[in-house]
């Protein structure tokens, strides 16, 4: 549409009005040319002509990186290829997994208990996490190649502690009050097993110490180690014992003076028990209702606790034999034959001839046979006679070896010391 200025100042010729007019129109188009940011277009524009703002979103194959995660405890009997069925996870990538050397036997051979972290991308596997040890995380990743594998090092500190406690209900109480683990109670009564039984002589008033490993992972407690030394003292009697560590890296626990502690039989073959029945050559039988000698000690306990074989030897006969129901026999040396009666079952594969270690399970707690309820019957015999479990002298194991005194003495010296310390953080010079 043509403009039209009129001068503004009186006497002011047509022909000048239109030159300025067209001089106004180049200056309107050389400002209209020049570039202006959003911000000025915005603030100018009228609310009715905003034009709409652009929000940037990821590509497709962007938003395809975000993966989900899958935690899980494994359960007993979980494998693999159950847990990788039970989330839809892609079964070719398993199969990629077991491919690779490093990781076959870290796939195929899973701990109940242990964790296990998937991530994945609509069922397709991008990465596992696998705690190997305290100290040890396998990281398995994906890239363009396929899966490749890492263990990562978080490496464990450790600091030496002492703790003493004194009983007076349990033994297990007793450690709780210290600060200490059921494990650490069950060690302490492995150490002195073959002098004291722990089902029958521990009385009220007993006390303990011990010199122990606390592991620690980034400065944070994560659980107690070895026990390295230990003093018990069980009716008066003081009994002590230290860890030692030989040339070979066999650990064992002696005396101060280098004798073993470990004797050829323990007292118990079952832990933590009670005693129902001891030996009693005049006992009046339970079922039978007469006077019968007991010649040997009766272990109450749960049917399918675990029973020990007492002492190394042989299976001399295992199977069924009258009032003993389910009974093993074992044949040890210089004539000693250990009987286990009323059992449950047997260990798996358990027949006679083979040979048994010290400590190692045999059977199972029941009530097979004459038996009014759930219970080990343990006998000792030596060439044939019936002796008292709980009484009978018990042959030592060898002791320290001369060339290997002087060793001994330097490495358990401060152990030794640190037992008649106050409990807590103890420094050891190394």
């Amino acid at each position: 549409m043509p403009i039209f200025i009129k001068s503004a100042i009186p006497g002011l010729p047509r022909r000048t009005a239109i030159i300025l007019q067209l001089g106004l129109l180049a200056i309107v188009g050389a400002l209209a040319a020049i570039p202006r940011d959003d911000a000025e277009v915005a603030a100018s524009a009228s609310p009715l002509t905003l034009p709409a703002r652009v929000i940037a979103t990821p590509a497709p194959q962007e938003a395809n990186l975000a993966f989900s995660t899958i935690e899980v405890v494994v359960s007993r009997n979980d494998t693999m290829d159950r847990l990788f069925r039970r989330f839809e996870l892609n079964l070719s990538d398993l199969a990629s997994l077991r491919n690779l050397p490093e990781l076959r036997s870290q796939v195929d051979k899973l701990r109940p208990g242990e964790s296990l972290r998937f991530m994945h991308r609509g069922g397709e596997l991008v990465g596992l996490e696998r705690k190997l040890s305290d100290s040890e995380t396998l990281k398995v990743t994906r890239d363009a190649t396929g899966f490749v594998s890492d263990v990562l090092e978080n490496p464990l500190e450790s600091r030496t502690r002492a703790a003493s406690a004194t009983i007076d209900s349990s033994l297990f109480q007793a450690a709780a009050d210290a600060g200490l683990s059921d494990g650490v109670a069950f060690d302490l009564a492995e150490i002195f097993q073959y002098d004291i039984d722990f089902v029958l002589d521990i009385q009220p008033g007993d006390r303990f110490s011990i010199v122990y490993e606390e592991l620690l992972q980034d400065g944070v407690p994560l659980r107690t180690g070895k026990i390295l030394a230990a003093k018990f003292v069980n009716e008066g009697r003081e009994y002590r014992a230290v860890r030692y560590v030989d040339a070979q890296g066999h650990a064992e626990y002696f005396t101060p003076d280098g004798r073993s502690l470990r004797k050829a039989f323990i007292r118990a073959p079952v832990q933590f028990s009670r005693v129902s029945s001891t030996f009693n050559s005049a006992r009046k039988h339970p079922i039978l209702n007469r006077i019968r000698a007991h010649k040997g000690v009766d272990y109450a306990a749960p049917i399918g606790t675990p029973v020990r074989a007492a002492g190394e030897g042989r299976v001399k006969f295992a199977g069924q034999q009258g009032g003993y129901g389910n009974v093993v026999e074992l044949q040890h040396g210089s004539g000693v034959v250990t009987v286990y009666g009323h059992l449950s079952r047997f260990a798996k594969n358990l027949k006679p001839g083979q040979h048994v270690d010290l400590g190692q399970v045999i059977a199972y707690v029941g009530q097979t046979g004459l038996a009014t309820g759930p219970h080990l019957h343990y006998e000792y015999r030596v060439r044939g006679v019936h002796q008292n479990p709980q009484t009978v002298p018990l042959p030592d194991a060898a002791p320290i070896l001369a060339s290997d005194r002087e060793r001994f003495l330097a490495a358990t010296a401060d152990y030794m010391n640190m037992l008649d310390l106050p409990a807590g953080p103890v420094l050891v010079a190394r």
